[in-house]
């Protein structure tokens, strides 16, 4: 399988978003999402990411394993990552490149030569 593009991410969220309905099967966001304030997709985000938290807790308290949640804990993480992305788009950040410079930004800080170019990981040196 292919890996997913933060660009794909975002080209799929701009279809979807306004085509997603409530529970009561009501259309609920504009095509850019400007429907949300900026606060209320980072608390979209933030609860997943409290779902995400609450698995993990399990797993630590021992209620489960990792691998009898992996499942769950990738589609908490996943809603946690289309989330964000909504939040980027409506501030106007390109996902991707967010990521990768400040991913190299740490890497310089720390002395790491791994680095993310814009295809694939490199190391340099």
């Amino acid at each position: 399988m292919d890996r997913l593009k933060f660009s794909e991410l975002r080209e799929a969220n701009m279809k979807r978003l306004p085509l997603f309905r409530d529970a009561k099967g009501r259309i609920c966001h504009k095509p850019d999402g400007s429907d949300w304030t900026y606060a209320q997709w980072l608390n979209a985000a933030t609860g997943e990411l409290g779902e995400l938290s609450n698995l993990i807790k399990k797993i630590d308290r021992g209620d489960f394993t990792v691998e009898e949640l992996r499942d769950d804990l990738g589609r908490e993480a996943a809603d946690v990552v289309t989330y964000l992305d909504i939040l980027m788009n409506r501030l106007g950040i390109d996902y991707g490149l967010a990521v990768r410079n400040k991913f190299n930004e740490v890497s310089d800080r720390v002395g790491c030569d791994v680095k993310l170019s814009t295809f694939k990981i490199t190391r340099t040196g």
